[in-house]
């Protein structure tokens, strides 16, 4: 029942923003009775938490399974399909993505949400230390943050907006070239 209900909140939330998010509409879309609902959730912040939760495990499970199976050998190839994923993920999810982004500060999880991208940077840390045999792991530290704290603003709307004129592919090979360019200048000083 928790699944249904926290479907619904998304769904409800896409259609009619956080500020109308009725209990009433959630219940309804999840087809149970709203006490039922007030069983699990006591209030619309605590639905969108649960959201919230659920989209980051989704899109930590979804780049989880990108380094799994991305070719390590070439560095640039696999920065550029660990920025791909991650737009082809936000991409799927644009709308919900949208209002949570905006959320994050009004329910309070940003620490949750920290903790959650921490096994996706060590991933990204295993997949960079080959290519990298003699750096520390402060430095390899740095270059996880840099390349994780980076990609994330390019693809979840950092402070500009997305040029109307810049599609994933320009993004992504523009992407591809700052991160790659600063690691490539990090491992050598």
């Amino acid at each position: 029942m928790v699944d249904a209900i926290v479907e619904a909140t998304a769904r409800v939330l896409v259609r009619d923003g956080f500020d109308a998010l009725a209990i009433a509409d959630v219940a309804e879309v999840a087809g149970i009775s709203v006490g039922s609902l007030y069983q699990y959730f006591p209030h619309k912040e605590a639905l969108v938490v649960a959201v919230l939760e659920r989209e980051a495990d989704r899109e930590a499970a979804w780049l989880a399974e990108r380094f799994a199976a991305v070719d390590v050998s070439n560095l640039e190839e696999m920065l550029a399909t660990l920025i791909r994923a991650t737009l082809a993920f936000r991409a799927d999810h644009r709308a919900l993505y949208e209002c949570l982004l905006a959320l994050i500060p009004r329910v309070g999880r940003y620490y949750d949400l920290r903790v959650r991208g921490v096994a996706t940077a060590e991933g990204l840390k295993l997949l960079l230390a080959p290519h990298f045999p003699a750096a520390s792991d402060d430095d390899l530290d740095a270059m996880v943050y840099v390349i994780a704290n980076a990609t994330h603003a390019l693809t979840h709307e950092g402070l500009l907006a997305r040029p109307a004129s810049m599609d994933d592919d320009t993004l992504t090979r523009e992407a591809t070239r700052l991160v790659v360019a600063w690691v490539r200048a990090r491992a050598t000083t």
